[in-house]
């Protein structure tokens, strides 16, 4: 004998219209959550490729300054004024063919003249010249550009990944005025 207030027990409690409310609310919260997971991995795709292209660039900066101290290293142990190209690979080995590599190339221009006058802090000029040989302050200038490039062919073909150039000048004194007629 059934009364009229029994409930059916296959049918859910509640009003009839809030049946699979819960589902619905379950999956706005998996599509939020699902959204919310893509945003945070493109944001730290993105922040490791910029890590990655600031790593290259002060690797590009650093490598066009250690040709700046390279051509002073020039000047002042073997009075060399010429261009000189320096090619450094991140394995310190030859480039190979047929295999992927990575390396800097750094040219440095010649090392041009630019000024030259009495060296007012040279006390050998004070009294003219110092073992009959003319002293002068020398101001010089030159550039030095890095390219950080990849190649696959032995170095025939590079692609350039970054490229910095750096222009400098600097004076030297005491220096003998023989020397410097050499880098005109």
């Amino acid at each position: 004998m059934r009364t009229g207030n029994d409930s059916s027990p296959h049918r859910a409690a509640g009003k009839p219209s809030e049946a699979g409310s819960a589902y619905i609310a379950v999956l706005v919260v998996l599509v939020v959550l699902t959204i919310l997971a893509l945003a945070i991995s493109l944001i730290t795709q993105t922040e490791t490729q910029i890590g990655s292209n600031e790593r290259t660039i002060n690797r590009v900066f650093y490598a066009a300054d250690a040709g700046t101290h390279a051509a002073l290293a020039q000047i002042l142990v073997s009075r060399d004024f010429d261009a000189h190209t320096y090619l450094l690979t991140d394995t310190g080995l030859q480039l190979i063919d047929t295999k992927l590599q990575y390396g800097t190339q750094v040219a440095v221009s010649p090392i041009v003249k630019i000024n030259e006058g009495p060296c007012p802090l040279c006390e050998i000029n004070q009294v003219g010249t110092y073992g009959n040989r003319a002293y002068s302050k020398t101001t010089f200038s030159f550039t030095s550009t890095a390219s950080r490039f990849a190649t696959i062919d032995a170095g025939t073909a590079k692609t350039p990944l970054a490229q910095e150039t750096i222009e400098a000048m600097f004076d030297l004194q005491p220096i003998e005025r023989s020397v410097v007629d050499q880098g005109k």
